[in-house]
């Protein structure tokens, strides 16, 4: 049977805690800020839906103004997955429906993405 001396007991114990920190704690670095989400903009029954907003900085006023200008801009839906850029933001915009589409804008930093949804 194993014995440890008190002052042991006390070491081991701490070891184990510490470990127990360690494999829980985040990586520095490696948070992320929130995804908030921002609602909808719907102008007329049409507009964009579900819009989310994440990184330091960028609010929804601005995340809605990126998803309020996409959706018009025919360049932006030629193919089945198209690139194009809004109000500084690189977009991605894909059709995943006959007038369904998501589009995912990001920063040139890649720091700040909007993402959401238009069409029908």
């Amino acid at each position: 049977m194993l014995t440890l001396r008190p002052r042991h007991a006390l070491r081991a114990l701490a070891l184990c805690a510490l470990a127990a920190t360690a494999l829980t704690a985040p990586a520095q670095g490696a948070a992320r800020d929130a995804v908030r989400d921002c609602g909808d903009s719907a102008e007329n029954g049409a507009g964009s839906y579900a819009i989310t907003a994440q990184g330091r900085g960028l609010t929804c006023t601005s995340a809605r103004a990126v998803a309020r200008a996409l959706p018009g801009r025919r360049s932006c839906r030629n193919t089945t997955i198209d690139q194009c850029t809004v109000r500084s933001m690189h977009c991605f915009v894909a059709q995943v429906g006959k007038e369904l589409y998501l589009a995912r804008c990001a920063n040139s930093r890649q720091t700040k993405f909007v993402r959401f949804e238009f069409g029908s």
